[in-house]
C-alpha cells in the first residue's frame, strides 16, 4: 500500500520515512514533483491543480520498497526525487534487475493498460520523494488534456523502446560492449560535469551492473579494471568517472 502524505494531520509516519521536507507545504512538494518530469510539466495548470488534489506524498528511505511487486496496480507513480531500483521476482528465489528510474520517472505505468498488479517493485537506493496519483484521475486527464496525454505516451513509447534495446543488446553484444553501453546510458542519465570527464553521480555496484547487463560480477570487475587500464574509465568512491566517451563508444 502506498502510504499517506507525511505532512497530513493524524497521519504517523511510516516506518523509513524522509523527515526532511524542506519547509515546502504539502501543495508546493507536490507541484514541485510535477515539474520534475516531461508528463506533469506538459499538464495544463488546472490539470496539474487536478494531480496535486487527487495525489499524495511517498517519501521512503534507501533500502525500502516504493512499489512493491503483486500489490494492488491502482496508482501511478511520479518520482520527484531520488533513485529507485526495479527488481522482478521470478522462480525459486531469482531476480531480475530491470533498471533504475529517477526524478522526473513514472512507476506503474502499465496500470493504465489495466494490469491488476504491480509486475516488478520498486527499491529506493537512496532517499526518494514521490507524487502517487489514482489511476482513475490520470485516464480522466487524459481524456480531458491532450497535450498531457500526448507526454505520458510519448514516455510510455520509450520505455518500451529502452527494453527493447536492452533485449537486442543482450543477444547481440559481448560484455564489453553491454558494459560500455550502460556506461554510456548511466552517464547520459545520471552524468554530472566534472574536470575530468563525465562523472555517474549514481553509484552502481559491481552486481546491479552484472544484472543489469546479463553477466556475473567477477566479469563487470575484470572489464571494469581494463576500461580503467586504458585511461577511459576512472573509479571514485564507488562512483565512475567516464573520461573518454568516444573511447567508451567504440567498445559498443
Amino acid at each position: 500500500m502506498m502510504g499517506k502524505d507525511a505532512m497530513a494531520p493524524n497521519v504517523p509516519a511510516r516506518s523509513g520515512a524522509v523527515s526532511n521536507d524542506g519547509g515546502l507545504d504539502p501543495d508546493a512538494r507536490k507541484r514541485r514533483i510535477l515539474r520534475r518530469g516531461a508528463v506533469g510539466s506538459a499538464a495544463s495548470p488546472a490539470s496539474q491543480t487536478l494531480l496535486a488534489d487527487a495525489g499524495t506524498i511517498q517519501r521512503v528511505t534507501r533500502g525500502r520498497p516504493l512499489v512493491t511487486q503483486g500489490d494492488p496496480a491502482n496508482s501511478v507513480v511520479m518520482l520527484g526525487g531520488g533513485r529507485v531500483r526495479l527488481v522482478r521476482a521470478l522462480n525459486e528465489g531469482h531476480t531480475l534487475s530491470l533498471g533504475y528510474r529517477g526524478a522526473g520517472d513514472l512507476l506503474g505505468e502499465a496500470a493504465l493498460g489495466g494490469v491488476p498488479n504491480h509486475r516488478e517493485s520498486a527499491i529506493a537506493t537512496e532517499d526518494v520523494e514521490a507524487l502517487v496519483v489514482p489511476i482513475a484521475t490520470i485516464r480522466g486527464l487524459m481524456a480531458s488534456d491532450q497535450a498531457f496525454a500526448n507526454a505520458l505516451v510519448g514516455a510510455l513509447v520509450e520505455r518500451n523502446a529502452e527494453t527493447e534495446e536492452r533485449l537486442a543488446s543482450m543477444l547481440f553484444r559481448n560484455v564489453e560492449a553491454r558494459l560500455a553501453e550502460f556506461l554510456l546510458k548511466a552517464a547520459q542519465r545520471w552524468g554530472i560535469p566534472d574536470p575530468r570527464g563525465v562523472l555517474i553521480s549514481a553509484p552502481f555496484t559491481h552486481q546491479e551492473m552484472a544484472s543489469m547487463i546479463g553477466s556475473t560480477r567477477e566479469t563487470v570487475t575484470l572489464t571494469l579494471g581494463e576500461l580503467r587500464r586504458k585511461g577511459i574509465i576512472e573509479v571514485d568512491r564507488r562512483r565512475i568517472v567516464v573520461l573518454d566517451r568516444e573511447g567508451l563508444k567504440t567498445r559498443t
